[in-house]
């Protein structure tokens, strides 16, 4: 099988033998992939310039393997120059995708989402709306929509003055209004708020965050995201 100019960007790459990389990539008509990139590594190579994150390309490959191997890489753009905590929220995507998204199954919608979503970091707009719209529609297209209108339960629409329990991959279920504040537990008015992206306003926006959190937790397990290390990191040092 021979593949060639395939649009793509580069997640994550580790040495491989002595000069050589594998590449994780995503490619916008194959989905994500690994990648052989033989001598990648060497001082002549011109391959590592633009094996790097948050680059647009374009990858030609051949094998037969899962692991393909790469036969010629181009840039297809300007790189998408991120800093800070741009530069860890990229990574923090590039972390979601080789986390959630299956070998080797195209999704050019994902793949826009994510082209867009590192555009809108390098130009440095919010950075914590890009970070939400980014999980809400990833679990979209992974087939997780969060049913933001109907409560799983009684079939009833979400209603503003009531309280619901949030279960991963299934939804909110209505709770007696007496019941315990917990870490799961949001109100009508907030369900609905996030629903319509009302994150103008802070308080919003800070638990759409722990809806997010929530909602991914099951899909990523228990192993940690490394890239919320470098979040933490640069809070404690700065």
């Amino acid at each position: 099988m021979r593949v060639e100019l395939q649009p793509a960007f580069i997640l994550h790459s580790r040495p491989f033998r002595d000069t050589s990389l594998i590449a994780d990539c995503f490619s916008l008509e194959y989905g994500r992939m690994s990648l052989l990139a033989k001598g990648a590594r060497s001082a002549k190579s011109k391959q590592k310039n633009y094996l790097q994150p948050f680059t647009p390309i374009t990858v030609s490959w051949q094998g037969k393997s899962s692991l393909k191997t790469l036969t010629s890489v181009e840039a297809s753009g300007a790189p998408n120059k991120l800093e800070g905590n741009y530069l860890y929220s990229g990574f923090y995507l590039n972390e979601l995708l080789v986390r959630l998204l299956p070998e080797h199954e195209a999704n050019p919608e994902i793949f826009e989402l994510y082209k867009t979503s590192l555009m809108a970091l390098a130009n440095q707009q919010s950075l914590e709306i890009i970070l939400r719209l980014f999980e809400e529609q990833l679990l979209q297209q992974l087939g997780y929509e969060i049913n933001f209108t109907t409560d799983t339960g009684l079939q009833a629409g979400i209603k503003p003055g009531q309280l619901y329990r949030f279960h991963p991959e299934q939804g909110f279920d209505l709770l007696p209004l007496q019941a315990r504040i917990e870490n799961d537990v949001f109100s009508g008015e907030l369900i609905l708020d996030i629903a319509a992206h009302r994150y103008d306003n802070e308080v919003i926006l800070s638990q759409a965050k722990r809806l997010m959190r929530l909602a991914l937790k099951p899909l990523l397990g228990n192993k940690p995201l490394q890239s919320r290390k470098l979040f933490v990191g640069m809070t404690s040092s700065s």
